[in-house]
């Protein structure tokens, strides 16, 4: 959404009457934003806080009542419709009648689905705005994994005839409803997939254009001396990787890095890479079950039994980002590991600074597994931006992005990602013919979103007032 709130802001300003048409991005306070949606004149920033964060614990017990009654009329919804989400409902009206001024059209990324659809539509139709829908995925096919509902779509698509008394309907279920019947009344819609387009038009009636995610012109290969730059200020999080290489001391003329190598002559600095650095990994993660990370943490454990007698497979330095709910049990598993060859750092970078620790990075792997099936990593996106090729978790629609062999590899189970992660950096970094530099070749002409965005969404977005 940062990079379609920036690519529409940027088709709107005129810099004879900077004012004239602004763009205002919505979005929950929390992490910083990416440095062109700060840098855009006629986009604004409206944070939401959380209604309730700031409500003393003990001022919840007023909700109990109300909590009782649902919870006699119908106790399914107990567990999503609360108070909070009536005062989430307030919140955003109010955001979307009154704080954001006239309103031309209004872009709902969606997931979010609930409450967000209804009330930005209701919305739409009060300020007689364009209401357009940029689908990543479905909210009840997450919803559902969230409430631990497996295999959704057959749930949803096969109801059970077992038994003759009706059943009140789920709520993936009732979410799936709202989706179908809101999304049918957009002025326009994109999808990132073209499994997903397909899915629209011949089960809810909706036609979607494909606006495939494309990496901003911000995630691109790190040159030599900010590998170098970028490894010094890491020196301190990464000292207990420090054993997967040897270390020279010459404080006058040399300063060397996990990876690189600055050295001063007489005649200026050169920076070069070491000629025994590890192979960085990178993998990106949320720390949900959705995203597996038992899958690559047992995934090194084998590789590096494996690799522990092997002269020509490189020492591995594993980067782990992210934030989420389960990172404080790998990070604590990760502690407790023995590995001779391998070591796991676990970091969260600034926006401005994520694209260059993936640009400075020979390989990535992806454990995205999507709810619907029918959406794409944006994490591969941006690896892929960075010519870093991908080993990533199968599933329906990931062909449309990873083409095996070609631009990375697809595995399925963490024994496969062993004998992947041993094919592509068997003889790294000597081997420049090997497959691995072969994707890195391919990569080098992916096509980016502003050109994408220009040739895809520009027309249907302009058509709307036409």
């Amino acid at each position: 959404m940062q990079n379609q709130s920036v690519s529409i802001a940027s088709l709107l300003y005129d810099k004879r009457a900077p004012n004239r048409c602004n763009v205002t991005l919505i979005g929950y306070k929390g992490e910083q934003c990416i440095p062109s949606v700060i840098d855009q004149p006629n986009l604004r920033i409206l944070r939401i806080t959380p209604i309730l964060s700031h409500i003393p614990r003990s001022l919840f017990l007023l909700t109990a009542p109300i909590k009782v009654l649902l919870q006699v009329s119908h106790p399914t919804l107990i567990r999503y419709i609360t108070v909070t989400t009536t005062l989430q409902i307030l919140q955003l009206f109010y955001i979307l009648l009154v704080s954001t001024g006239n309103t031309d059209a209004i872009l709902l990324q969606n997931p979010p689905t609930i409450p967000t659809f209804l009330v930005v539509w209701i919305s739409c139709k009060l300020k007689r705005a364009k209401f357009i829908i940029d689908w990543h995925n479905f909210g009840y096919t997450i919803l559902a994994l969230s409430l631990g509902i497996s295999h959704v779509f057959v749930r949803v698509r096969n109801r059970s005839i077992s038994s003759k008394k009706p059943h009140a309907p789920s709520i993936p279920q009732i979410a799936r409803f709202i989706e179908r019947v809101i999304g049918q009344k957009a002025d326009a819609n994109f999808c990132v997939t073209q499994s997903m387009q397909t899915y629209l038009l011949s089960n809810w009636n909706i036609h979607a254009t494909v606006l495939y995610d494309k990496p901003p012109i911000s995630f691109r290969p790190t040159p030599l001396e900010l590998r170098h730059k970028l490894f010094q200020s890491l020196s301190e999080q990464l000292k207990l990787c420090n054993d997967l290489v040897s270390w020279e001391h010459d404080a006058d003329t040399l300063e060397m890095t996990l990876v690189t190598r600055k050295v001063v002559h007489h005649d200026g600095i050169r920076h070069t890479f070491r000629h025994d650095r590890p192979a960085v990994v990178i993998s990106s993660t949320s720390w949900t079950p959705d995203e597996d990370f038992g899958i690559l943490f047992n995934a090194l454990i084998l590789l590096d039994q494996r690799i522990a007698s092997s002269s020509s497979f490189p020492n591995l330095l594993v980067f782990v980002t992210g934030k989420g709910p389960q990172k404080a049990h790998y990070v604590e598993k990760i502690n407790h590991l023995r590995l001779r060859r391998i070591r796991i750092a676990t970091l969260w970078m600034q926006p401005e600074e994520y694209p260059l620790l993936l640009g400075a990075a020979d390989l990535g792997v992806c454990l995205h597994t999507s709810s619907s099936g029918l959406d794409l990593p944006m994490k591969i996106i941006d690896m892929f931006g960075c010519q870093v090729p991908v080993c990533a978790v199968g599933f329906e629609s990931l062909s449309e992005l990873v083409q095996h062999s070609k631009n990375g590899m697809i595995f399925s189970t963490h024994l496969e990602l062993v004998d992947q992660l041993f094919e592509l950096l068997d003889g790294f970094p000597s081997r420049l013919n090997g497959n691995l530099h072969q994707m890195r070749m391919e990569l080098q002409s992916i096509e980016r979103w502003t050109e994408h965005w220009n040739t895809i969404a520009k027309p249907v977005i302009t058509a709307l007032w036409t």
